[in-house]
């Protein structure tokens, strides 16, 4: 989940575009890990190295590894230890980056290296995906820190990354929320949770994205909005929500009750209270979802 906020970060900062982003993310999953990338992630080599290493190929027919030992910049241990490590998704994305030129590897150094240091991250947190880590940069991303309800909020998202990951793919990139209290929706799927603790939420989407949403989750093809594309994204709702309501329970004790879903089109949604809006930009584009605690 690191490599979703590490591509807002890229957005964010004015490195990529989200036309630039979201190909990276489609091409990801053909993306085969280099050395050098491997190597500047690691601090054993700087971008300047890894650029001279790739100079000295055009002159010297000898692998990325050998030729950067060669030239003194790296040890041969280190090496085999970099070879041996399976590559984590914001590496592959920064490498996807990389070869589709968007990014050179000096950018990557710099923002790779001022991302981890603004939130505080070790390779451990990022390797093993440290829930407290990723709570963290969630509730930072979001401003949650003076919101009420910030700790539930940052939960409910936490877990409803994993679940876009698990259910519907990786290839998104969160984007900035919104505060509304009146919103008008296209299609959209709503679901209450009721007890200690009253939640309303609800997926919205624009006809394509809506309908693409609802495909991934039911796996085949649905081609127009009608009860079978409500039913997939409504289903994908009452999932989540059903894992979070357990997790609640689990971990706090409290009674929560699953309402069933329902779905309305072309409407404007008004809440008793403030709810917000956090649009998810797919490969296929914004999904947004609509949380009020």
């Amino acid at each position: 989940m690191f490599a979703q906020f590490f591509g807002s970060y890229l957005l964010n900062s004015g490195l990529v575009s989200s036309k630039e982003l979201a190909q990276a993310l489609e091409d990801k999953k053909n993306t085969r890990m280099k050395l050098g990338v491997l190597a500047i992630n690691a601090k054993l080599m700087t971008a300047e190295q890894v650029e001279a290493v790739h100079q000295a190929q055009a002159t010297m027919d000898m692998r990325f590894g050998d030729l950067a030992v060669h030239l003194g910049f790296i040890k041969a241990e280190d090496v085999d230890t970099l070879l041996s490590q399976q590559p984590t998704d914001y590496l592959l994305l920064g490498q996807t980056l990389v070869n589709n030129g968007v990014l050179t590897n000096q950018q990557f150094e710099t923002a790779i290296n001022d991302y981890k240091q603004y939130h505080s991250l070790s390779d451990d947190d990022i390797s093993n995906d440290q829930n407290a880590k990723l709570s963290q940069i969630i509730s930072e991303f979001y401003h949650f820190e003076t919101a009420e309800n910030a700790k539930t909020y940052t939960a409910y998202l936490n877990l409803l990354f994993k679940n876009l990951i698990r259910f519907i793919g990786d290839d998104f990139t969160p984007l900035e929320a919104s505060v509304v209290r009146d919103y008008d929706a296209n299609y959209f799927v709503y679901q209450s949770v009721s007890g200690n603790l009253n939640c309303e939420t609800g997926i919205e989407g624009e006809e394509y994205q809506y309908l693409k949403f609802a495909s991934r989750f039911a796996g085949e093809d649905i081609r127009e909005v009608g009860e079978f594309a409500h039913a997939a994204v409504g289903e994908f709702l009452n999932l989540h929500n059903g894992l979070f309501t357990v997790n609640l329970s689990n971990d706090f004790g409290v009674e929560l009750n699953l309402n069933p879903q329902d779905y309305k089109e072309n409407q404007t949604i008004t809440y008793a209270n403030s709810a917000f809006c956090v649009p998810i930009s797919f490969s296929f584009g914004i999904i947004n979802f609509i949380i009020s605690i």
